[in-house]
């Protein structure tokens, strides 16, 4: 019996870490972006703020992406200049 709870255990925790893993490298949608930019991402899922300012962190794409819609949409600091990345 303890070897059937510590085995249920271990796979709980390979699901909970791969679930986590894999969706750091899933791109984020334009909705997702949307709703970070806006804000409303923070203030309804904090968690998924943080994946998604690390995944930002480290995808060009999205924020590229991220770029095109703060251009598009208002937003804070949407009429300010973009800021020139350099990489």
């Amino acid at each position: 019996m303890g070897k059937i709870i510590v085995l249920v255990a271990a796979i709980a925790i390979i699901y909970y870490i791969g679930k986590e893993v894999l969706g750091a490298f899933r791109h984020l949608s334009d909705e997702e972006l949307a709703d970070f930019w806006a804000g409303r991402t923070k203030k309804s899922d904090p968690k998924a703020q943080r994946r998604f300012s690390e995944h930002l962190g480290s995808c060009s794409s999205c924020r590229d992406r991220l770029d095109e819609i703060r251009k598009s949409e208002s937003g804070p600091g949407a009429d300010a200049p973009m800021i020139e990345r350099k990489y």
